[in-house]
């Protein structure tokens, strides 16, 4: 072997050498930023999964909820909002609790019935809760809140449709129509 291709043998397993060390510090550095992603809550929970600091009955930590609510749904005298939650992406095994406030804004009382849930894609809605009274007297309010809390198995995209039966004091009645959708993974 002469000089020249002894140096040309030593440059390549510098090069190649180089090129190990280049591979395996990116390998590195992916790896530490993905643990940092879970030890920090990444992935899923980067959809501003604030923790409550309080627990469903079912034990899942319950997380402000995440997306945004939009539009006003209204019927007969009655208005809600918003009309519709797109929750976007909600991590499994935690609650959110999108909520709606519900107003009289007629001139006669409204008695708000038991809500239905329309399940339009998905599984497994939660409970439905008023957080104040169901019979409203004119410009008086409640708030409706829908409590969703799904684990792996109930994974995927998520779009119901709340049905309020709204009774009239003059014994008519009508049917407010609220939307919630989300996409439940981790």
């Amino acid at each position: 072997m002469t000089n020249t291709t002894a140096r040309r043998a030593e440059r390549r397993r510098a090069h190649r050498n180089h090129w190990i060390l280049g591979i395996g510090t990116f390998t590195l550095i992916g790896a530490a930023i993905t643990v940092l992603a879970v030890t920090r809550g990444g992935s899923s929970a980067d959809t501003t999964a604030t923790r409550t600091g309080e627990t469903n009955s079912m034990g899942m930590p319950i997380i402000a909820t995440p997306g945004a609510g939009s539009g006003v749904a209204e019927v007969d005298g009655v208005t809600a909002t918003p009309s519709l939650w797109a929750l976007g992406r909600v991590p499994l095994n935690v609650a959110v609790q999108p909520n709606w406030k519900l107003t009289n804004t007629g001139i006669q009382a409204v008695t708000l019935g038991t809500p239905h849930v329309q399940i339009n894609e998905g599984c497994c809605p939660g409970a439905l809760t008023y957080a104040g009274p169901t019979t409203l007297q004119p410009e008086q309010s409640t708030e409706l809140t829908f409590e969703l809390s799904m684990h792996p198995g109930m994974d995927g995209a998520h779009d119901m449709t709340l049905h309020v039966p709204v009774k009239y004091a003059d014994g008519t009645s009508s049917t407010l129509v609220l939307a919630v959708t989300g996409d439940f993974r981790d």
